[in-house]
């Protein structure tokens, strides 16, 4: 899966610091909302991963 321009930024955030899931649904990083299909893309291309209640840089993203 190809990711835009735009989810690059998302990449960025994550080598930063995790997403962590909100209480009324979607993602957050700091103050700022991520949706639902952001993440799902960078999981659905390999570059993010879920351990259920965050969304963590993968392995081999870092590299």
């Amino acid at each position: 899966m190809a990711l835009t321009s735009y989810d690059r930024v998302f990449l960025r955030l994550l080598k930063l610091s995790p997403f962590e899931r909100r209480a009324r649904g979607g993602w957050r990083f700091g103050t700022r909302t991520i949706s639902d299909q952001i993440v799902e893309r960078l999981i659905a291309s390999g570059r993010a991963m879920s351990d259920g209640e965050t969304i963590r840089l993968s392995e081999n993203a870092a590299k």
